[in-house]
């Protein structure tokens, strides 16, 4: 009897066991996978649309039942578009968050058992899998080619936007880090946008020029910024300034660099094609695929040597 006893419970602790790891893993693999994102206030954010639809198009995912792609022009409204993902029970949730706010209801996804694969900006949640250009990199690279370019001497300005959260930071700390270490006898500037488009790129400029008489370089943190702040430099007339930043990768940016003779025009590349690796990472951990958590894809430095390699006319930014 002890020994039929013994049996009985050993079978229902197995099945307890068993049904509590099957509670555990929730997630629906045939649901959809939901990519959700900022909607377009400038050109490389409608590149992540077209480019993450490009790849669910490639992976022959079918709009609504194997993906779902959200816009959302506030914290808020994506707060709510994470709840409604959960709520569709979705295989994978792909998430360029606004801003860090937006961390709480990101948690809400882990907990619902749902991977998460954040793109571009960190949450302090926790996250299934993480994809980002190298913010760090381009403020570095950046910070030695003017440098170098400066003789170690002479002004920088500097563009902050903290509306991009994590991107400006990290990109503008690794920038002064450097010159700090590298070349402390070179001055900086700082100037702050309220985002990335170039009619903030434009005013933010303008105001600085009327305040600083020399400014010997610019160290801007987008391509768009840039463009804008090249027109304020016209309009300005001013000759003082020899080299401007960028960083992503706009077209419209690059035929400057290939066009421009002062100032000089440079870019890193921070292409909004790499959502298609994080779409990828979703479809992987759907299906039951190890993705390493952090995966940081290095820039390129772009100049008039080798903007030609990139040149493409039918790329929506």
């Amino acid at each position: 009897m002890k020994k039929i006893v013994c049996a009985i419970l050993a079978c229902l602790i197995f099945t307890l066991s068993f049904t509590a790891c099957g509670k555990k893993n929730n997630n629906n693999k045939d649901g959809p996978i939901a990519i959700i994102v900022p909607s377009a206030s400038h050109g490389w954010m409608a590149g992540i649309a077209y480019f993450a639809k490009q790849k669910c198009e490639e992976l022959n995912l079918k709009e609504g039942s194997g993906y779902k792609l959200l816009t959302s022009a506030n914290v808020n409204e994506q707060a709510n578009q994470i709840e409604e993902m959960i709520n569709l029970k979705c295989s994978a949730i792909v998430l360029l968050p606004h801003t860090d706010e937006v961390s709480v209801t990101a948690q809400k996804i882990i907990d619902a058992d749902i991977p998460l694969i954040v793109f571009d900006r960190k949450v302090s949640s926790d996250y299934t899998a993480y994809f980002a250009g190298d913010n760090a990199g381009i403020g570095s690279y950046s910070a030695d080619y003017l440098g170098e370019q400066l003789g170690g001497n002479g002004t920088i300005a500097v563009l902050n936007v903290p509306s991009s959260g994590s991107v400006s930071t990290e990109r503008v700390n690794a920038f002064k880090d450097v010159i700090s270490d590298k070349y402390p006898n070179i001055n900086l500037i700082d100037m702050t946008a309220p985002d990335f488009t170039q009619q903030s790129g434009l005013k933010t400029l303008s105001d600085i020029l009327v305040a600083n008489n020399k400014i010997d370089a610019i160290f801007s943190i987008d391509d768009e910024s840039s463009i804008g702040m090249l027109q304020a430099i016209k309009d300005a007339d001013r000759t003082d300034i020899k080299y401007i930043t960028g960083a992503g990768g706009s077209q419209n940016y690059f035929t400057k660099i290939a066009d421009a003779e002062q100032p000089i025009c440079i870019t890193a590349t921070y292409s909004p094609s790499m959502i298609k690796d994080a779409v990828q990472a979703a479809v992987n951990i759907r299906d039951g695929n190890e993705v390493k958590k952090d995966n940081i894809i290095p820039p390129t430095i772009v100049t008039k040597d080798n903007v030609s390699n990139l040149l493409d006319p039918n790329s929506p930014y």
